[in-house]
């Protein structure tokens, strides 16, 4: 039987046998294996084993699904050597025979011996779901300062640059930071410069984009060009913009912030060679210059004469910096600490108490569907408490995190039970967690399940064990089956009323003030059980909430489904629907589709037709939307999604608000946990007008999150003060980023342009 080997982001490997068909995605409950990281979707791709062969398609993922390299449109073989990519996770079948493979992942192939490949070397890959902003670097203007130590100098212990070169006849990238130091990459065809395949110079850090830059030997010389990465590209310390660059010997190279530099020998040009190489390294310049260079910027001076310059100069700045420090001390200030006069103001209680608060308010939150951290929350709100012990907020979060924390345990306990096939000890958990708690909902239907096979099985031992007279086994087998038979009889078929006494023999006729149960089963439980122990106390039915049934609360998809009997005239369009509303695009697709092909029902052609088109509609322009969520673009996703939810919505009718589809409950709430995640990126950078507009964006698609109405007040807040200090018409206008529907700000703002002529 095949094995899949998949290698997840952190760089741990699991195996996974295939037979017939494994379907993969982030959802639970839709999926075989479920990969939860950075770049999968929902339904993402399926492994399906035929003939001996093992093939791979994708389902309509909106980051595709990569075969070496090359993203894969339909079914495709694959074999041990194949590497299959699905967002961060890098799979391939194991090998028969052989050596096991060790998991790393070759992006490179070495042209000579020389050669190295980046990710051998590299360490244990960190997992990357998004490009990591750089801060703003200051840089000097070309020209100025000192030569740079990175220009063309030659590396202790190894060749030249010009030296390297000549190996591979040809330019060299050459690794000068992190676990890439010391790395080449030669320049042959065209190099792909990203943080994960299918580029072919793989730098795995979170500064680099996924697709940063690409390098191109061209008749004209070796050509750099970005593309369109978050940091941008520098070359020599300067930002090369959208423009292709021509590369020369001793070229520095900053992608993100990973730093490379170009060697070998450069072929002719009609480009014109760039100047300004003398902008230092993130790692600081070095002691020494390429003699060429030194010539050039002292006016032809002896290169042991500026090196002694440098070195004089070095000397000076270490006294003068050792005498500030001095002066700083004797002043009674301590080294590196911040003056009296400029220390920060102490922070604000009340804010700290309200940061920590909406932090444990997050971490505890079920409103997503996502699982709450409890251990996080309840460290959030003893921070607090810490503060503000009375704090009533606090105090009842940190009730209910208890609670949750001790049914959670008992949920993942009852869950393991059930997976052990041990339903009756599941059901002794289960049956612990109170009826308060969130989990209480969810182990409800689980204990519907595994009660069905309890009873059923204890029913029939109970039965066998009465009818051979095996009283021993028998009392507790029927005692098990009556504590859930029992929990739907009436008190009046299970103990005598009041002032009534109980007869249990069977042929005896009742008096007038007697009473014998008239279930027949049970009747033979109280005779067994009085048989094995005459002096017995009464048994009275064990009650627990967690056993009921829910008969008063309707089934939601037969509310869904009566209505759209109600609306659509046929079945085909009924069951489409149906589909449509559980997340099944495709399959409702196919549904219309098939009735679209039966002449015997044209008459439902046309409906059809126009379910087809808003089905379509909708699930394409969610996919889009996911994918530039997958992306962090909540800005750009919020268009599609928009357009998405105004079809839905025209779909579903009134259900729309009272039984949302699919496609709704995850638009809404993926829309509102990215909106926090983003809004709180911008913020913490210091953008508030940017972080209060993704604030207020995920907050029109879905206002049931109490960290994200959080936000939103705080955006209002910001707004009245950014009013009352506006000094011009454009900060009216910058106001307006702030305010949010119904809090008022947009009609003062009204208000002061008027008064101000803006």
């Amino acid at each position: 039987m095949p094995t899949l080997v998949v290698r997840h982001p952190d760089g741990s490997e699991s195996e996974h046998e295939l037979s017939g068909e494994l379907k993969i995605g982030r959802q639970e409950g839709q999926n075989d294996l479920v990969l939860a990281e950075g770049g999968v979707s929902r339904r993402h791709t399926r492994f399906v084993v035929e003939g001996g062969k093992v093939m791979v398609e994708d389902v309509g993922s909106a980051n595709g699904t990569f075969v070496d390299g090359q993203r894969i449109t339909g079914m495709t073989v694959i074999t041990p050597k194949s590497q299959v990519l699905l967002g961060d996770y890098e799979l391939r079948l194991k090998a028969a025979a052989g050596p096991r493979s060790t998991g790393v992942r070759k992006q490179v192939k070495p042209s000579d011996e020389g050669a190295e490949p980046l990710a051998e070397g590299g360490g244990a890959p960190m997992p990357r779901s998004a490009t990591r902003a750089m801060p703003a670097v200051k840089r000097p203007a070309p020209g100025a300062g000192g030569p740079s130590a990175l220009a063309k100098r030659p590396r202790p212990g190894s060749p030249g640059g010009a030296a390297a070169g000549a190996e591979t006849g040809g330019l060299v990238l050459k690794g000068l930071t992190g676990p890439w130091a010391n790395k080449r990459y030669p320049v042959q065809g065209k190099l792909i410069v990203g943080r994960q395949a299918p580029a072919t110079v793989v730098l795995e850090d979170d500064s680099v984009s996924r697709k940063h830059a690409e390098v191109e030997q061209t008749p004209e010389g070796a050509v750099l060009r970005d593309l369109g990465s978050a940091n941008g590209t520098l070359v020599n310390g300067e930002p090369m913009g959208t423009q292709p660059v021509v590369l020369q010997p001793g070229d520095i190279i900053t992608f993100g912030m990973v730093e490379v530099e170009v060697e070998g020998s450069a072929g002719a040009s009609n480009l014109p060679v760039r100047r300004g190489r003398d902008v230092p390294s993130r790692r600081g310049t070095g002691a020494e210059a390429a003699p060429a260079a030194e010539a050039g910027a002292a006016g032809g001076a002896p290169a042991s004469r500026k090196r002694l310059l440098v070195v004089v100069a070095s000397v000076v700045g270490l006294l003068l910096v050792a005498g500030i420090v001095k002066s700083t001390q004797g002043s009674g200030t301590a080294a590196g600490n911040t003056p009296a006069n400029l220390a920060p103001p102490p922070p604000n209680p009340t804010e700290l108490v309200q940061e920590a608060l909406s932090q444990c308010r997050s971490y505890s939150s079920m409103e997503l569907g996502n699982e709450p951290d409890w251990a996080k929350a309840e460290a959030a709100c003893s921070k607090a408490l810490d503060i503000d012990p009375i704090n009533a907020e606090a105090n009842t979060l940190m009730r209910r995190i208890k609670l949750e924390k001790e049914s959670s345990d008992l949920y993942v306990q009852g869950q393991k039970a059930l997976g052990r096939l041990k339903e009756e000890e599941a059901l002794d958990i289960f049956k612990k967690i109170p009826k308060e708690s969130a989990y209480f909902r969810r182990a409800k239907p689980k204990v519907q399940e595994a009660v069905a096979q309890v009873v059923k099985r204890a029913e029939d031992d109970c039965k066998r064990y009465l009818r051979d007279g095996n009283w021993a086994p028998a009392v507790p087998r029927c005692e098990l089956y009556m504590g859930f038979a029992c929990q739907k009889m009436s008190r009046e078929e299970l103990e005598p009323p009041i002032g009534f006494n109980l007869v249990l023999e069977k042929k005896k006729r009742l008096g007038r003030n007697e009473w014998r149960p008239k279930d027949k089963l049970y009747l033979d439980f109280l005779i067994a059980r009085k048989k094995l122990e005459p002096n017995a106390t009464p048994w009275h039915c064990p009650v627990s909430d967690i056993f009921f049934e829910d008969e008063a609360a309707p089934d939601p998809k037969k509310l869904v489904e009566d209505s759209f009997k109600q609306r659509l005239p046929n079945k085909f369009l009924v069951a489409a629907m149906m589909d449509y509303w559980g997340g099944r695009g495709n399959e409702a697709f196919m549904t219309l589709q098939k009735l679209r092909s039966n002449y015997e029902l044209a008459q439902y052609h046309g409906e059809a037709d126009k379910l087809l088109t808003a089905v379509s509609n909708v699930d394409q322009l969610f996919k889009i939307g996911q994918g530039h969520l997958q992306n962090e673009d909540v800005e750009k996703a919020a268009e599609p999604l928009l357009e998405a939810l105004e079809v839905d919505k025209r779909l579903m009718g009134d259900l729309a608000d009272t039984r949302p589809s699919f496609y709704k409950r995850n638009i809404q709430q993926d829309m509102a946990a990215k909106a926090i995640t983003r809004g709180t990126f911008w913020d913490d950078r210091g953008d508030q007008r940017r972080a209060c507009r993704i604030w207020k964006l995920g907050f029109r698609f879905y206002a049931g999150n109490t960290d994200l109405n959080f936000q939103v007040g705080r955006c209002s807040t910001r707004g009245l003060k950014a009013l009352k200090a506006a000094a011009t018409c454009e900060d009216l206008d910058a106001v307006l980023d702030l305010a949010v529907p119904g809090d008022g700000l947009e009609e003062k703002v009204a208000a002061t342009k008027k008064e101000n002529g803006c």
